[in-house]
């Protein structure tokens, strides 16, 4: 129903105070919808610092766990390496009598073959240097290392001796390679067919039979080697009496196998009843923070609902009772106090007329 304005000022007052007292309704659900956002937001940053609190010192407890049994696993680990030490080391102590034992014939046979032939050579005046494998080599060849090494010694005697004198000359010339030749094969075929007649010729007997005695000697080291490689490549170590080793080495495997056990049965303890444990103390130490928050949140936004509603009341109220005479243009509280001045100083008579003064004055 169509309001008949008797009072246009007070009309425009009544709008001024109703607008004043809308606007400021508006102001407070602002207020009201900005504290909700920063309640949400702190609310929110509270429980991410609650989950970042509980994973932190859940994951400081795990890993202080973790770490204190894994340092007993090292000492346990390191006893057990150096158990594993002493047995091998015993092993081998036990491998090496076992060797001097099982080889000590042939060892004691070969030290009196060579007391023997060092004594012969001795007591017939043979030079010492033809009780080698050297000198037997040259002039009682046999077996593949001795063929070796006469070869060898053919090859630098004369092919490198003799090329590498010639290469020596600044100068060189066909003829003088032709004459080194000559001069190494004359210089050493000479010196082996002298100590031939000194040595070989004049002590030939007692020659072969120093001969034989190393090839005894030759057999025994042989023989010594077999029985080294069969005593090592053997499985059976009860001969070593390495049963207190075995038993210290699994009692510290029984001890490392506990230590592992145990961690794993604090880890499964932690996880299924520490852990929760923990999560709750965290929360409820911030319960009462959370909850104060919470309260508080709900009163704003409950508030907040309450105003909004208020503020679509009064704007439609507003609307229906004073837009249709004002206007939308008007709905200020300065161009209501010009419309106000306009009417006290007679200038209108009528709100419109007084919006008409107003628009032609602007």
């Amino acid at each position: 129903m169509a309001r008949d304005i008797q009072d246009n000022v007070g009309f425009l007052k009544e709008a001024k105070a109703a607008l004043a007292e809308m606007e400021a309704e508006r102001a407070k659900s602002s207020r009201l919808q900005a504290e909700e956002k920063r309640l949400t937001r702190t609310l929110e940053a509270e429980k991410k610092a609650i989950e970042d609190e509980i994973t932190s010192t859940v994951s400081k407890r795990k890993e202080e766990i973790t770490l204190s049994y894994d340092r007993e696993i090292t000492k346990t680990q390191d006893k057990l390496k150096k158990a594993r030490g002493r047995r091998e080391r015993a092993k081998e102590q036990g491998v090496r009598e076992r060797i001097d034992n099982e080889t000590a014939q042939l060892r004691e046979e070969n030290r009196q073959l060579k007391l023997q032939n060092s004594t012969v050579f001795h007591q017939n005046g043979v030079p010492f240097f033809c009780n080698t494998k050297f000198y037997f080599a040259l002039y009682f060849t046999k077996g593949f290392s001795e063929v070796c090494i006469f070869l060898l010694t053919f090859i630098i005697g004369f092919l490198v001796l003799p090329c590498g004198i010639y290469w020596l000359i600044p100068h060189r010339e066909l003829w003088m390679l032709i004459l080194i030749y000559v001069a190494v094969i004359v210089v050493l075929c000479g010196a082996y067919i002298l100590l031939n007649n000194k040595t070989k010729v004049n002590h030939l007997e007692l020659m072969k039979d120093v001969r034989k005695n190393r090839d005894m000697i030759d057999a025994n080291k042989r023989k010594i080697r077999v029985i080294i490689k069969a005593i090592k490549k053997d499985k059976d170590e009860e001969v070593y009496n390495l049963g207190k080793y075995d038993k210290e080495i699994s009692d510290v495997e029984d001890e490392l196998a506990e230590v592992a056990r145990r961690k794993q049965e604090a880890l499964g303890i932690f996880e299924n009843q520490t852990k929760e444990k923990l999560e709750q103390e965290i929360l409820e130490n911030k319960r009462e923070k959370l909850e104060a928050l919470a309260k508080q949140l709900k009163q704003v936004i409950r508030a907040g609902a309450e105003m909004e509603s208020s503020v679509q009341q009064k704007t439609i109220a507003f609307t229906d009772e004073y837009g249709p005479y004002i206007g939308q243009e008007f709905m200020s509280q300065e161009k209501l106090d010009k419309l106000i001045d306009i009417l006290n100083q007679g200038l209108a008579s009528s709100i419109t007329e007084a919006q008409q003064i107003y628009r032609n004055v602007k």
